[in-house]
């Protein structure tokens, strides 16, 4: 049995991820445990469970707390819905299961480091160590439980080297490359890298062309400056997503 005949369970799995990014992204740049229970940030009341069902309490309650009526914000059930289309694309194209975990770890623990880099700047470490330590075991399960031992080799050479590439760009810029970026491009090369260097480079080229559009587009627009603060994060995670699908295409069109 594949991930994707199990459809029906990686929705509701993939709802109940998302609320959990928005638990990672409340919680973690603060510093605050992850398993207490959640409260109301204008009134305080905790939140009880019948409350918190992803997607479905926010409908029901109309987007409002049941105790103070203050709007809860339309930023949970996008994300919520975000994260499960996500999960539902990657088990759907992945049918290996150490595969598939991997690039749900990613779908989970990436979104709440792009929302916390959009929102902070910063791409904590606690989010960005843990995911390449999960990707890492789980490709190396898959690697020697299916015999990929050539796309294991594959994947940490191009895990180093992504890192190496964005550590020199962090003191080429002298910290105008965050080394939170240089820590996520570990999981990167390896997601990317276990597909084959291609698809390394083509998630590279994405993440650069994407960063580089929108930082003209700032500076054209909104009259940004060199010294602009922009979050990279999204870009690196948008990059990764996109070889997936392009990689494929391209190997497909080059000559053989």
């Amino acid at each position: 049995m594949t991930p994707s005949h199990m459809l029906g369970s990686w929705i509701l799995l993939g709802s109940a991820f998302g609320s959990f990014v928005t638990v990672l992204v409340a919680r973690v740049p603060e510093r605050r445990g992850l398993v207490k229970s959640s409260h109301c940030q204008s009134c305080g009341k905790t939140i009880l469970w019948r409350d918190n069902i992803p997607l479905i309490s926010f409908l029901l309650l109309r987007g409002r707390c049941r105790y103070c009526k203050s709007e809860i914000g339309y930023i949970y059930p996008l994300t919520e819905l975000t994260v499960c289309g996500l999960v539902v694309l990657v088990v759907l194209h992945f049918s290996g299961w150490f595969v598939a975990l991997s690039w749900i770890a990613f779908v989970v623990l990436g979104t709440a480091l792009a929302i916390i880099d959009l929102k902070f700047f910063r791409l904590p470490d606690l989010l960005t160590l843990s995911l390449a330590c999960i990707v890492a075991g789980l490709l190396v399960s898959d690697a020697f439980k299916n015999g990929h031992r050539n796309q294991l080799k594959s994947a940490l050479v191009c895990s180093f080297s992504l890192f190496i590439f964005y550590l020199l760009i962090n003191i080429l810029s002298h910290g105008g490359m965050g080394m939170g970026d240089a820590k996520l491009a570990l999981t990167i090369g390896l997601l990317t890298g276990y597909n084959g260097w291609r698809s390394t480079f083509i998630s590279s080229l994405v993440t650069f062309t994407a960063g580089a559009l929108v930082g003209i587009g700032l500076i054209l627009f909104k009259g940004a400056g060199r010294k602009t603060a922009v979050p990279f994060g999204p870009f690196m995670l948008a990059g990764c997503y996109a070889s997936i699908w392009l990689a494929p295409v391209i190997e497909n069109a080059l000559p053989h």
